[in-house]
């Protein structure tokens, strides 16, 4: 016996797009924890962390990266969207471009911009690596005038100038650390000026025989006075530099002076440092555990016509360069 078929009911074409369109699209915040599939499941209890207070979420997200908040942290559940908005999150903002999915230059800008935003003015530290623009260093400056500690590696042509108009709004900045990148004599005793609490301030650059050159030497000692620690990496002052850092920062209880060869610590300079510098790095100092590239460029006159060397006290190979 045939049965008679049952007629299925057909939505309208209209209604069905709607369905399919709202079923596609994906809002913000994420949910604060997974439904069932059926209705006839049980509820499940939510995710432990959902129920933690504000203040614990915020002080968990604190320890990660500013790119794992950003792209991860902040989408697993909706407590966690809203601790990611709260400004204490972003008193601190990492953001390294070395990794192996490095992200490109406009990628981390925006990034930054949009945790300067969500610090509310409670930006105390900050690290920029391989990347930055005149427009982004002006945008964190009208915005974070607590800002303590300004890291840059690597950010070349955007400090020369800009930073020193920048630090005029850092009146609090304790700590400065610039590695590869450039800045003048003028500049460095704008930033001196312009902060008058800097304990610390790196100047770091690659390590070069053949020159000699005291002006940034000479600005730092004109013009920081509070220095505590200073780190001049590579740098190519000569014994007159560092005796007016001696004389101009006389609070100054560490010195990172490796790679810097045209310093000659003999005598009466040997003595001082002895007694004025608490942690001294020589020139000649081991570079083990330096995080940058320690390779030197050798502009002196050549010695012999092989243009190789190797060097015993840095355990590394160096490339001089003629």
């Amino acid at each position: 016996m045939l049965r008679p078929k049952r007629r299925i009911q057909k939505e309208p074409r209209g209604v069905k797009q709607k369905k399919l369109k709202a079923s596609s699209s994906s809002s913000l915040p994420p949910p604060s924890s997974s439904l069932p599939s059926s209705p006839s499941l049980p509820l499940s209890p939510p995710p432990p962390w959902v129920e933690l207070p504000l203040d614990i979420t915020a002080n968990i997200l604190q320890r990660l990266r500013t790119i794992e908040i950003l792209e991860n942290a902040q989408r697993v559940c909706t407590a966690w969207w809203k601790a990611s908005h709260d400004p204490t999150v972003w008193r601190v903002i990492d953001l390294r471009n070395h990794d192996v999915d490095a992200k490109t230059p406009r990628m981390l800008e925006n990034m930054c911009r949009i945790a300067v935003d969500r610090s509310q003015g409670q930006l105390l530290k900050i690290n920029i690596e391989n990347f930055g623009s005149r427009d982004l260093l002006n945008y964190i400056a009208e915005r974070s005038s607590q800002l303590r500690y300004l890291r840059f590696v690597k950010c070349y042509y955007i400090l020369d100038g800009c930073l020193a108009a920048a630090v005029k709004n850092f009146p609090l900045l304790e700590e400065l650390h610039i590695y590869f990148s450039d800045i003048n004599k003028d500049h460095i005793e704008v930033i001196g000026h312009s902060c008058p609490q800097l304990k610390s301030f790196t100047l770091n650059a690659r390590g070069f025989r053949g020159y000699q050159y005291d002006d940034e030497a000479l600005a730092v000692a004109r013009s920081m006075p509070e220095l505590r620690h200073l780190s001049l990496f590579g740098n190519v002052l000569t014994n007159e530099g560092l005796r007016a850092i001696l004389h101009g920062c006389p609070h100054l209880q560490s010195l990172d002076l490796r790679h810097c060869y045209n310093i000659k610590l003999k005598r009466d300079l040997r003595r001082r440092c002895r007694q004025q510098i608490v942690h001294l790095k020589h020139p000649r100092d081991s570079t083990y555990g330096y995080e940058f590239d320690a390779q030197i460029c050798d502009y002196s006159p050549p010695v012999g016509d092989f243009p190789w060397s190797f060097d015993d006290h840095f355990n590394e190979f160096e490339l001089e360069w003629w």
